[in-house]
This record gives structure tokens, C-alpha cells and sequence, in this order.
């Protein structure tokens, strides 16, 4: 596919956890299909060597150092996303931690399961509220939002029950 061929070209993407991994092959798919990107992770120094690669290749892209599982971090996020493009067209809710997940259920703490829950369900809840109200107030109504999720959540995996 080349750049601005597809259906995605000049369309207004959020994703979240752009900073690594699969967040920042997406990144780079997202724009190399020629769509605006604003993308968030909480490492500022890898955010911005993943804006830089991307603008190095051509793209449109944005970053915003943020922490999802907060609800201000993702107000600030939709709104810079409105504000830089005018709109949001898709999201791409995929930030999520491991950290502390795989252990034993009855060794990790309430803080861990907290903070495991508050990264992988509670943030992509905040995500998709704000990125709703975003779709459903701009004129055309409407988007699309992808969530990410584990194959852990189809089958258990040992001593990631928190995880899973």
C-alpha cells in the first residue's frame, strides 16, 4: 500500500501505548497509510524517538507524554488531538502494563492489583468514554475505536490470573 491510498489517508488517529511494541508498529502503519496520528505513552525520551522516526518517514504525528489510567491525562490527550486536527477519526486503545501481573495471586499486593487494573481496564474505559463523546459531538458523527487485548484473556497463563 502506498502512502494516502488507503481509506485512512488524511483520517485523525489516537493511540495509546505508541511509545513501544505493537502502540509503535502501529504508529508507524497508521501514518505510512497516511493518516494524522496522535499518540500518547508515559516514557517521554521513547515517545519522542517514535514521533521523530515517524515524521522522518513523512508522517503527521503528535506526541503527548500521558498516563491513561488518569482521567485528566486522557481529557488533555482528546483535546490536543481536537485541538491539533479539528476532529478524531479512529482510536487505537492499547496501552496496558504487565508490571506485577505474573505472580502468584496470593503473593501480590492490593497496590499491585490496583494499579494492574487501573492500567488495563480502567484506562481503556476513560479512553473510550472521552474518545465517544469526541465521535458522537463532531460533525460527521461517527469513528471507530479498536481496544487491545491479551490472548491471556482467552486462556490463563500461569501465575498471570492477575493479568488475565
Amino acid at each position: 500500500m502506498t502512502p494516502h491510498s488507503s481509506s485512512l489517508g488524511g483520517k485523525v488517529v489516537l493511540i495509546t501505548g505508541g511509545s513501544s511494541g505493537i502502540g509503535r508498529a502501529a504508529v508507524q502503519a497508521f501514518v505510512d497509510a497516511g493518516a494524522r496520528v496522535v499518540f500518547a505513552g508515559r516514557r517521554a525520551q521513547l515517545g519522542q524517538e517514535v514521533a521523530a522516526a515517524a515524521r522522518g518517514a513523512g508522517g503527521d504525528v503528535h506526541y503527548v507524554q500521558a498516563d491513561v489510567s488518569l482521567a485528566t491525562d486522557v481529557e488533555r490527550l482528546v483535546a490536543h488531538t481536537v485541538a491539533t486536527y479539528g476532529r478524531l477519526d479512529a482510536a487505537f486503545n492499547n496501552a496496558a502494563t504487565e508490571d506485577g501481573a505474573f505472580a502468584l495471586t496470593a503473593d501480590f499486593s492490593e497496590e499491585q492489583f490496583d494499579a494492574a487494573v487501573s492500567a488495563n481496564l480502567k484506562s481503556v474505559w476513560l479512553c473510550m468514554k472521552l474518545e465517544i463523546r469526541q465521535l458522537l459531538a463532531q460533525d460527521p458523527r461517527g469513528g471507530s475505536i479498536v481496544n487491545t487485548s491479551s490472548v491471556n484473556g482467552l486462556g490463563g497463563a500461569p501465575g498471570g490470573a492477575l493479568y488475565s
